[in-house]
């Protein structure tokens, strides 16, 4: 209940609303409160008029008909003016609720922004997604009239036990006994009621991951034939998700059964008890009531079971809003691995010089990543890392725009630890664009001013010809209002990663890390990548990683990785000539493939001549 009542901090700037709505609820009470009391007064004066003469019988039941038309009158209007504040109670409580969705969903997607790029490795896109839409999505059923609602039901049994004690107190003792019964079956049931609810819950999650694998990833799945393996993986999530929810709804519905039947046991009790005072109204005695007050009872002891099932009844909604509300906590709980210091800097100009000092790292404990490594890459020059895969070179460059931090040793920027600058002063003076480009739903205009929402359509223009992407931009029919669809579908790799450095050049960084930029692309699209890259790293620190050494011949640093750590590094010329090295290795390798490359093409030349 703690992270409940944490939970309702979100509804504090709508309490006066709220408040509207419980006065509503007092009011609408009041108004069919005294219904029971209105019946006992009517049924207890027709035996006054049924004796007598018969002109005083006749009197009598001109006055009842007077009387019954005036009561149902009254009691219409009371219903009538009920159902009017229900209504506007009902807005009030739906405003409320979605208003209270809202700022609880965007406040858990803000906090997710924040979160470090190890609280996204460590869970799936589905498993996020669920916590955003579905948990939040749970709560709102009980903002949306279930609190109201539990605070109205415990004011209607504050209010109708007095009232029951005053119209028969031995009955009253009576019904009292069935309480106890209540709880005892809210106890019984309520541990397997929860943690059906959070099995539930969490196997949405696994049906929210599959589903977004499946749609994500349908190229690979359609090219491998594997739509019938995914359909079944999906009914198995699915089916899964049935038997939980078969077992949640087992004891929700147990706990309800269970309550219907003590309050229809306390009915027949109560009737049977209440009967049998009716009928020593006959003759004189303490335990005599009339017919009047055994229905006006039994019309108020309505009133007090109907509020204690429903506060028994709902604790199956608590349960489930609980499991939701602990998971929404335990996102706006988590905190980032990285976040600015009080005192972090915020340098008006950054120059680009980046340097490593004996910089360690690691995903896991006691499983290093990167070992010592140290080197200074200068303002405006070009920094290659080469080596083989999984050696650490991404791992590295990951370490610049700080989504990690090293496990020991520094990484500076103008001398300055990254640990004491603003993260966000320090990434708006990088740019990337990697093997992967990510373009967003929406236009080629909008792609491109992402890192810079504020640039003109001038300065749009200007960064496209930059990067080669004007000329297949204009054979659009729409030009740069062309829709890319969902993660730029509608281009090819080629023309997405020229909007990658389209959407870079914009943005005009110090410092620019190329993540295998080119490695995926034919060589027409290559070369012409290769043009807007070279515009795009004048006068920037650049990274760039590159399994093709073609690229990186005329970078300034050459840095070698293996295995974590940096075995060679120099310019090209001494390092494609150092006996043994890695990179020369690496060179030859490369040349005979070239050289391969070359014979075939020359074969199939010589074959087509004869």
């Amino acid at each position: 209940m703690h992270l409940f009542f944490r939970f309702l901090r979100f509804v504090r700037p709508y309490r006066w609303r709220l408040l509207w709505a419980l006065f509503l609820v007092f009011v609408s009470h009041g108004l069919t409160m005294p219904i029971p009391w209105i019946t006992k007064v009517l049924i207890d004066r027709v035996p006054a008029w049924a004796g007598g003469t018969v002109e005083a019988q006749a009197a009598g039941r001109a006055e009842l008909r007077q009387l019954l038309f005036v009561i149902v009158g009254g009691v219409l209007v009371l219903h009538v003016l009920n159902a009017i504040m229900a209504y506007v109670r009902a807005m009030a409580l739906t405003f409320i609720g979605n208003r209270v969705l809202f700022d609880v969903r965007s406040a858990v997607y803000r906090h997710l922004q924040r979160l470090s790029m190890r609280y996204y490795e460590s869970r799936s896109t589905g498993h996020i997604m669920a916590r955003v839409l579905y948990d939040v999505d749970a709560v709102q059923a009980i903002l949306s009239g279930g609190l109201v609602d539990m605070l109205s039901n415990v004011i209607v049994v504050t209010v109708v036990i007095p009232v029951l004690f005053v119209v028969n107190a031995k009955l009253a003792l009576l019904s009292m006994c069935f309480v106890p019964l209540y709880v005892a079956n809210f106890l019984l049931l309520r541990r397997q009621i929860r943690h059906a609810a959070v099995e539930v819950r969490d196997q949405y999650s696994e049906v929210y991951a599959t589903l977004h694998e499946s749609v994500s990833g349908v190229k690979v799945v359609k090219s491998f034939v594997r739509e019938r393996h995914e359909a079944r993986r999906f009914a198995r999530e699915l089916r899964e998700q049935v038997k939980l929810g078969m077992r949640s709804a087992r004891w929700n519905t147990l706990l309800g059964v269970n309550a219907g039947l003590i309050t229809n046991v306390a009915w027949l009790v109560v009737l049977y008890i209440g009967g049998r005072m009716v009928l020593r109204a006959t003759h004189p005695s303490p335990d005599a009531m009339t017919y009047g007050d055994l229905l006006a009872y039994l019309g108020y002891q309505g009133m007090l079971f109907g509020p204690v099932i429903s506060l028994v009844t709902i604790n199956a909604t608590i349960q489930n809003v609980m499991a939701a509300v602990e998971r929404i906590m335990d996102t706006l709980d988590t905190v980032p691995d990285i976040k600015d210091k009080p005192t972090a800097k915020s340098p008006a100009y950054i120059e680009g010089k980046v340097e490593f000092r004996r910089a360690d790292f690691a995903y896991e404990p006691g499983q290093p990543v990167l070992e010592d490594i140290t080197f200074v890459a200068e303002p405006g020059k070009m920094v290659a890392l080469v080596g083989p895969s999984g050696g650490g070179k991404s791992t590295l460059v990951n370490l610049i725009p700080r989504f990690y931090d090293p496990t020991s040793g520094e990484v500076l920027v103008d001398d300055i630890d990254l640990r004491d600058m603003r993260g966000s002063t320090l990434r708006r003076n990088i740019g990337m664009v990697l093997q992967e480009t990510f373009l967003f739903h929406g236009t080629l205009r909008e792609n491109i001013k992402y890192g810079k929402p504020e640039a003109t359509d001038e300065e749009v223009l200007q960064a496209a010809i930059a990067a080669n992407a004007h000329d297949f931009i204009m054979e659009f029919p729409d030009g740069y209002e062309t829709e890319v669809g969902e993660r730029g579908v509608r281009l090819s790799g080629g023309q997405r990663q020229r909007i990658s450095i389209a959407r870079a050049i914009l943005r005009n960084p110090r410092i620019l890390i190329l993540d295998e930029a080119t490695s995926a692309l034919d060589s027409e699209s290559e070369f012409l990548i290769q043009q807007a890259l070279g515009e795009l790293m004048k006068g920037r620190t650049s990274f760039v990683i590159a399994h093709r050494l073609s690229t990186v011949m005329n970078a300034d640093l050459i840095l070698v990785l293996d295995e974590g750590r940096i075995v060679e590094r120099g310019v090209h010329a001494e390092l494609a000539t150092k006996p043994d090295g890695l990179y020369a290795h690496l060179c030859e390798i490369q040349f005979k493939r070239a050289e391969e490359k070359l014979k075939e093409y020359q074969a199939q030349v010589d074959a087509k001549k004869q």
